[in-house]
């Protein structure tokens, strides 16, 4: 008989533990979360993304290089050197996104520069950063 009386004290206690937990559970996750992660029982939090969208990277990408074809021939040195350096910046924005070395921005303007540009622009190609626009 008491062990039928416990059995009863121990249903009823865990139906008014879940009732009164269940209001707040998020709450209570979050905490046994980040006591499991103190103890090293639950996984790290996931890297919080730093710097704008990979989407948005990539249209600017393909934007600023379809303006760069397309700029005419008598314009300003110093308008085409923005827009390469703008392009430049973007393709340095995506490469650190995706977690991909680059020496763009630490090269000096010229012919390394322009091959490293090149490289990377290949490299960013296989690794799914669409640079060329689908015909």
């Amino acid at each position: 008989m008491e062990a039928d009386l416990l059995v009863k004290v121990g249903v009823v206690a865990a139906v008014l533990l879940v009732l009164w937990v269940l209001p707040d559970w998020d709450r209570y996750r979050d905490r046994g979360l980040r006591v499991g992660r103190v103890l090293h029982l639950a996984a790290p939090p996931p890297p919080v993304p730093t710097g704008p969208p990979i989407e948005r990277l990539a249209a600017d990408a393909q934007r600023i290089r379809s303006q760069l074809r397309r700029l005419p021939p008598g314009l300003p040195v110093a308008k085409r050197r923005g827009w390469i350096r703008a392009y430049d910046d973007v393709l340095g924005a995506a490469c650190q996104a995706l977690g991909l070395e680059e020496q763009l921005t630490s090269l000096p303007e010229g012919q390394l520069r322009d091959l490293e540009r090149e490289r990377i622009e290949r490299v960013l190609e296989r690794a799914g950063f669409l640079l060329r626009p689908s015909a």
